[in-house]
């Protein structure tokens, strides 16, 4: 008896699993159920109801499995029963009622932020918005971060992006495993564009160029250069140009590079330089932190003007560039610590005209070294007063007849015997007036010109000889 009753439960039929699972959901209006019923060819008035609709009829038996398929469910909760008699003494009847769910719509999805067309210059992007309650919102971020949308729809997820111009998709999946994606477009910069400048170091040249580089993902930048605090280019730039700085003075200078992007991000390169582009004084502008002969021979000039009073070391430092400041204000010029060309002529030599005495003075590395007499203005063309300097020197010139009332009517005298200007022509900056030679010597001594300073023809080619462009005239009374 005892065993009988044992086998009576060791056999009883029982219902080992089902399918679709209690309680999960599915995209798919057309299912097919399955129960798998040990002992299934042992029971007896076997009924199967599908949302209470008795469906027992077109169930299929196969082994120890009962198969419904049904087709164009609506979406929502379904519900499955199933039951049956037995002739085990244990167990005399089975049954199995359980639900699941349809769902064949997509879930609603909305991103509210980022907006559009949005640039960040930040990660991660947090994307906010709302979906289905319970989906799961997730990215293409590389990351796998997903969170599910809470009991009003609304979601935060985090999405760490490359930067660039991107389309971001951001899905909801529910669960029934239908997805609706939304793609928000925008763009993702968090770096500063990529820039190389080559190092300028020494430059054995007045005018140098340097080459720049900058990239950038998602715009071209704009590139910048300022040498010694002057913009010398501004431009929109990707990739590789070589970009020309200027003349420069002999000297230390600094160069400012930035790259900018469309968002304002700035990458920066500084340097300091030195040109060094000449040995020969009067060549090229001298400035603070050149070396060399040149600059030698420029402290030998301002000690030989009474300005410099320090060794000759080649070395343009503090000491020189107060002196060469000292001999701008002596020409009234505006301090900068540059010596031109026309410092280094004034350094060299200067033209003073005594119009009361009628002399040309002339001076040579401080000292007088020629004393020449001259013929200035007559009262109705006077000889203007003032600090000049020579802009234009020319040999054998050919004279062009002024602007003027007096001149009316006269055509221009070729070289030679008989010109004006004799065989010289040294201009100043004062319009009109130069310092020549003239074949009527009469003249030279009293207040004959049109305003020029008239020498003798002799005498004018002695002193062009030393004049140099640049060189100052101080003509006074």
């Amino acid at each position: 008896m005892v065993v009988t009753a044992a086998w009576q439960v060791i056999t009883a039929p029982r219902i080992l699993a089902v399918s679709p699972a209690p309680g999960s959901f599915t995209a798919l209006s057309t299912i097919t159920v399955k129960v798998h019923v040990s002992g299934l060819n042992s029971l007896s008035g076997v009924s199967v109801r599908l949302d209470d609709k008795d469906v027992t009829r077109d169930v299929v038996y196969h082994g120890d499995d009962v198969t419904l398929r049904r087709s164009g469910l609506p979406d929502g909760k379904h519900v499955i029963a199933l039951t049956a008699d037995t002739n085990n003494l244990y167990r005399r009847h089975v049954d199995r009622t359980w639900q699941f769910n349809v769902d064949t719509a997509a879930p609603a999805l909305a991103v509210s932020s980022p907006r559009r067309g949005a640039e960040l210059t930040a990660n991660p992007v947090v994307f906010t918005g709302t979906a289905e309650p319970g989906a799961l919102i997730s990215g293409d971020s590389g990351t796998g971060a997903s969170v599910p949308a809470g009991a009003d729809g609304s979601y935060s997820i985090s999405l760490t992006l490359k930067d660039g111009r991107l389309g971001v998709p951001i899905h909801a999946t529910d669960k029934a495993g239908n997805v609706t994606t939304v793609r928000r477009t925008l763009t993702v910069d968090t770096q500063a564009p990529a820039l190389t400048v080559t190092r300028l170091g020494t430059a054995t040249v007045s005018d140098p160029q340097v080459r720049v580089y900058t990239a950038d993902p998602v715009s071209t930048p704009r590139v910048t250069v300022a040498v010694d605090g002057t913009t010398v280019a501004s431009r929109r730039q990707h990739g590789t140009r070589t970009l020309h700085l200027g003349t420069l003075s002999e000297g230390t200078h600094t160069i400012a590079c930035t790259s900018t992007d469309s968002v304002g991000h700035v990458a920066t390169h500084n340097e300091t330089f030195l040109v060094d582009s000449t040995e020969k004084l009067g060549d090229a502008t001298l400035g603070p932190g050149a070396v060399g002969a040149d600059v030698k021979q420029l402290q030998k000039l301002l000690k030989l003007n009474h300005l410099y009073h320090g060794a000759r070391t080649g070395i343009y430092d503090a000491s020189t560039a107060k002196a060469v400041r000292a001999m701008q204000k002596r020409l009234s010029e505006t301090p900068t610590s540059l010596a031109a060309p026309d410092v280094v002529a004034a350094l060299t030599g200067r033209i003073v005209v005594d119009q009361t005495k009628l002399k040309l003075y002339f001076y040579l590395y401080g000292k007088l070294k020629f004393v020449f007499p001259v013929a200035t203005g007559q009262p109705a063309w006077p000889t203007p007063d003032g600090v000049f300097h020579i802009v234009v020197m020319s040999k054998d010139p050919t004279w062009i007849p002024p602007d003027s009332p007096w001149a009316k009517g006269l055509e221009p005298v070729p070289a030679g015997p008989g010109n004006p200007l004799g065989t010289r022509w040294m201009g100043t900056s004062a319009p009109g007036v130069g310092i020549h030679g003239c074949p009527e010597d009469w003249s030279i001594g009293t207040h004959a010109s049109h305003g020029c300073v008239r020498m003798h023809i002799r005498d004018a080619e002695t002193l062009y000889n030393y004049v140099k462009v640049g060189m100052p005239v101080i003509i006074h009374w």
